[in-house]
């Protein structure tokens, strides 16, 4: 009786471990002597690697109220959470107020640059005169402000109206006393020459001749200051 072949376990390895050189020699050898012309297109879709999203607003604040749960489906446009608003209507207030203001004294310095008799505000301002009593009060500032500056100017008006009239007056004083001067200093000429010519015959004293022309130079010196006060009253 034949014997049977003892296995050899040896020889398979031996076998498998040429099968996969050949494998991956041949591979190798495909992909370096192979052109690729094309790819293939198939459709696909991007998540995000978890579900969950932070919520966050850019301003921040107190959360007042929570609207949702953790691991609730919502939608777009969906109300989350709602903030405490006493703090920002505490700041709109305070801007708005000063805003207001601005616009009320604006008004009120263009009515007085034109020259208006009235104020027109703003349409902010008066959109809400019916129903903003601090916007009345600050509109009806205004106009007592403007009211009384008004009456103001016109009395400074009025005033300088009779100080002009003063002022014309004294030139036209000034104007009949430099003309009465003009008459007395020929009168004064005339009576010098006169004395003059007796008192180069002898029969005047000198003394008479010196009188009238230290009237002379006193009416020379008046006409001066004359002179110089119309200019100082046409200068104010």
């Amino acid at each position: 009786m034949a014997q049977s072949r003892e296995f050899s376990p040896r020889q398979h390895v031996l076998m498998g471990l040429l099968a996969i050189l050949i494998l991956v020699g041949g591979f190798g050898l495909w992909s370096v002597a192979t052109n690729i012309a094309g790819a293939i297109i198939a459709p696909g879709q991007l998540v995000v690697e978890q579900n969950r999203q932070v919520v966050q607003h850019p301003d921040g604040g107190v959360v007042a109220e929570i609207l949702v749960k953790d691991g609730d489906e919502v939608e777009a446009g969906q109300v989350l959470i709602r903030l405490d608003p006493s703090e920002l209507v505490s700041e709109r207030n305070v801007v708005e107020a000063s805003l207001f203001e601005i616009l009320a004294r604006q008004g009120r310095l263009e009515a007085e640059r034109d020259g208006a008799d009235h104020i027109t505000f703003d349409p902010l301002l008066t959109d809400l005169l019916a129903d903003r009593a601090d916007v009345r009060a600050l509109t009806e500032g205004q106009v007592r402000l403007f009211d009384a500056r008004r009456k103001n100017l016109a009395s400074q008006i009025e005033q300088m109206g009779k100080r002009v009239g003063q002022i014309s007056n004294q030139i036209e004083g000034l104007d009949a006393q430099a003309t009465a001067l003009e008459v007395q200093l020929k009168l004064i000429r005339e009576e010098l020459a006169n004395q003059q010519a007796l008192l180069d015959k002898g029969l005047t004293q000198a003394s008479r001749v010196l009188a009238l022309q230290r009237e002379e130079a006193s009416l020379l010196g008046r006409q001066g200051s004359l002179i110089a006060q119309r200019a100082e009253n046409e200068g104010r």
